[in-house]
């Protein structure tokens, strides 16, 4: 993810205050004394030292010196009084006792030394962390302490942010930075006879993209250079710089693995993808990369096929059949990830059920269909499925508590495409007839723009949104990915040069990291 520079002021904490330790010597006769004290530092101390013992006449003198940091420093004023037989050092008492006396000592100027500032940086003595900025709710807090990674905000700094697009009569995928709206790469999408791209999905760390090609096969990118692989040795990475660079199949070196899938027909093609979330390292909240899930369908079994691949080399970790899926003509069609690494699938027509397949048993569960025609789905920030309907625009929420559909609202227009929910709740959808975005806020349940035109619009398809708060619309029609900014709707960006677009999914890696991290 490209990083994003704020300027933010330093925190300053208080520095110490020294503490004195007492000294003392006792002496024959009398009840009083001259002492004299030392200290480092800008404070004044106080050291009281008391005993008891069966001399009742002395003189003590005392000594006390400051613990801090600081070095050089010098004072004076220092008194003694009531000092008995015996002797002390370091406040303790030896040969007899001392009673009520107290040395104290005015501290000196400080010289040298520099104390600990929480703020600058630098880890130093006492602090566990220090990233030299003012957010108290990062991975290190305001008095330089480790924030749990549950009780940390959502990064807003990062070093790079890709949507990923499919091109799919070309066979091929498109990475565009979203900070510049600029394509820097493309990619031959699968092996030949295998391609016919559509939906792709992220890692939560926005480091590695696949893409599902409908004729049978997915492929896994590297989106950074550090992370693709020097296969021909060549102390160099081979890749695609842009649309004018595409590689030939097996020689972009930031394709790590690709793995054929089953693929009775187009319509029966691989459809649904999503990356799950890997461990997370408690000390430095990153997560390992995590696995893939990939579902397909069998019509003449009228079943939903699901399989589990591992993330860094493809291989198979389980598979889940769902029968009885819908009977309809295409079958599973969308799936996310929510924060429970639960995979949620919806498929398509009248009949597209809601399935869930649990992240840690593996067991799926279908709820049935919503009751009209599904098309686009996504997940709230509280991981309930809302989907998109053609034919009627309706707008359908899945209660993943009470386990029931509802209809939200009708947002006009032919047909309704596919939808993706921000980090404040909204759902942004891709409309048809008129060509636009409608946008409900997930939360109140409620319609804050029923329609959004967009300049230049021909066929909208898929919705996904960027690593700061962009919409990302993907057109089919006019070929093109418009930026949109989510609060006033204006384009600030557009990218041309696509071939006829299409895919429904999180193509930024936005979405899962909106489950997993939703403040």
């Amino acid at each position: 993810m490209r990083k994003i520079i704020d300027d933010r002021n330093a925190r300053w904490l208080p520095a110490f205050v020294g503490a004195f330790v007492l000294a003392g010597c006792g002496g024959d006769d009398g009840g009083s004394g001259t002492g004299s004290a030392s200290a480092t530092g800008t404070a004044t101390a106080t050291a009281t030292a008391t005993g008891s013992g069966t001399a009742t006449g002395g003189t003590v003198t005392g000594t006390a010196t400051s613990q801090g940091s600081d070095s050089a420093g010098s004072g004076s004023s220092g008194t003694a009084t009531m000092g008995s037989a015996g002797s002390t050092t370091n406040g303790s008492t030896t040969g007899g006792s001392t009673s009520a006396g107290t040395a104290t000592g005015t501290a000196g100027s400080s010289t040298g030394g520099q104390m600990p500032v929480c703020g600058n940086g630098v880890v130093e003595m006492g602090e566990e962390c220090d990233d030299g900025n003012a957010i108290d709710n990062d991975a290190c807090s305001n008095v330089c302490t480790k924030v749990p990674c549950d009780q940390q905000m959502a990064p807003d700094v990062f070093d790079f942010s890709y949507i990923w697009i499919s091109n799919s009569p070309a066979g091929t995928v498109s990475k565009i930075d979203t900070a510049s709206a600029t394509e820097v790469g493309r990619y031959v999408s699968g092996p030949p006879g295998k391609q016919d791209p559509s939906r792709t999905s992220v890692s939560v760390d926005g480091k590695f993209a696949v893409v599902v090609n409908r004729n049978g096969s997915i492929t896994m990118f590297a989106a950074e250079p550090d992370d693709c692989i020097d296969k021909n040795n060549n102390n160099q990475i081979d890749t695609s710089t842009g649309p004018g660079d595409v590689r030939p199949w097996g020689e972009d070196e930031c394709m790590i693995w690709s793995k054929d899938l089953p693929s009775f027909s187009n319509n029966q093609g691989p459809r649904p993808v999503s990356w799950n979330v890997g461990e997370q390292d408690p000390n430095t909240c990153q997560y390992a990369m995590g696995d893939v899930w990939v579902g397909w369908y069998n019509q003449g079994q009228n079943t939903g096929y699901f399989r589990l691949l591992n993330g860094e080399d493809g291989a198979t970790i389980t598979e889940v059949t769902v029968p009885n899926w819908s009977g309809m003509n295409w079958g599973p069609y969308g799936g996310a990830i929510d924060g429970d690494n639960n995979f949620w699938v919806t498929g398509w027509g009248t009949n597209g059920p809601v399935v869930k397949i649990d992240g840690q048993t593996y067991q799926a569960t279908h709820y049935g269909s919503a009751g009209g025609w599904i098309y686009g789905m996504g997940l709230d920030l509280s991981g309930n499925t809302w989907a998109s309907g053609c034919g009627t625009a309706n707008v359908y929420r899945f209660d993943a508590q009470s386990e029931t559909w509802s209809t939200v609202a009708n947002l006009g227009g032919s047909c309704l495409r596919g939808l993706q929910v921000d980090r404040q709740g909204r759902a942004f959808i891709a409309k048809n007839s008129p060509c636009g975005l409608g946008v409900i806020d997930t939360m109140t349940q409620t319609v804050i723009q029923a329609h959004v035109n967009i300049p230049g619009c021909v066929t909208p398809v898929g919705v996904s949104i960027d690593a700061e708060g962009y919409v990302w619309v993907v057109d089919q029609g006019a070929s093109s990915a418009f930026k949109i900014d989510p609060d006033n709707y204006n384009v600030v960006a557009t990218v041309t040069g696509l071939q006829s677009p299409y895919t429904y999914s999180d193509m930024t890696g936005a979405g899962l990291n909106a489950q997993i991290l939703p403040q």
